[in-house]
């Protein structure tokens, strides 16, 4: 009967053991953007402005997160990033992260056009204070003078810490530094940088996924070990018969 009982607890752990692929740890999702839940950056300005907002109606579908800026000089940019408060993550509770899958729905609209632009979704880590982003490229895109829209797309990607860098607003540029996937508590969102000809840029953000990756809880190194631990243990007790 004993024989039989293990037999059935390995059986039924079996395909658990086998699985290969990493398990959500935590999945977090926005498709409406109440801006509620969000704390922002200080933004950085050099010869821009900006503003942002939840659109009612400007989602895929529904609500989105809009954000504006208008630039007065051929060379400015804006930067600024946006941290869901609900998105959290502690590595020291939860476990080590091994890689987070970002996607978002995102649609460009601008008042000039004739010249060539690109197109990148930044993941976003707070973490200790710090922030950290990551690049999603979309493809590059050119519309026609007068400009246009590019209409929804969707960017995806698989990250590991290393394609984080830390980001300062201050001075709207990337700086050495990444983030620790075992370490302290984490904030997850996204940031936007514009830089573009004069003119006005219109970015909206719809459906954000992250789906924070952990280390699978049994391998099948672990899966032998305790099969070699039950052998072991039926011919002590044979013995001991």
């Amino acid at each position: 009967m004993r024989k039989a009982l293990v037999g059935i607890v390995l059986a039924a752990s079996l395909p658990f053991a086998m699985s290969g692929a990493a398990l959500a740890g935590a999945v977090f999702s926005d498709g409406t953007f109440d801006l509620t839940n969000y704390s922002e950056s200080s933004p950085y300005y050099s010869t821009s402005t900006a503003t942002f907002s939840q659109c009612a109606s400007c989602g895929l579908p529904g609500t989105a997160l809009d954000i504006k800026s208008t630039v007065t000089d051929p060379f400015g940019v804006y930067a600024q990033g946006f941290v869901n408060n609900t998105f959290t993550y502690d590595p020291a509770t939860q476990g080590t992260i091994t890689g987070i899958s970002a996607s978002v729905d995102k649609d460009i609209s601008v008042t000039y056009g004739g010249i060539g632009f690109t197109n990148t979704f930044h993941p976003l880590i707070l973490q200790d204070g710090n922030y950290y982003l990551a690049s999603i490229h979309l493809p590059n895109f050119n519309l026609p003078d007068g400009g246009g829209s590019t209409g929804f797309e969707s960017a995806s990607g698989s990250l590991i810490a290393s394609d984080f860098q830390k980001y300062d607003f201050t001075t709207g540029s990337f700086v050495t530094g990444t983030p620790d996937f075992s370490g302290d508590q984490m904030w997850f969102g996204l940031a936007q940088i514009s830089g573009s000809a004069t003119g006005s840029l219109e970015v909206y953000y719809d459906n954000l996924s992250l789906a924070i990756e952990t280390p699978e809880p049994i391998s099948l190194s672990v899966f032998g070990a305790g099969l070699a631990a039950a052998a072991a243990m039926r011919r002590r007790r044979k013995r001991a018969v």
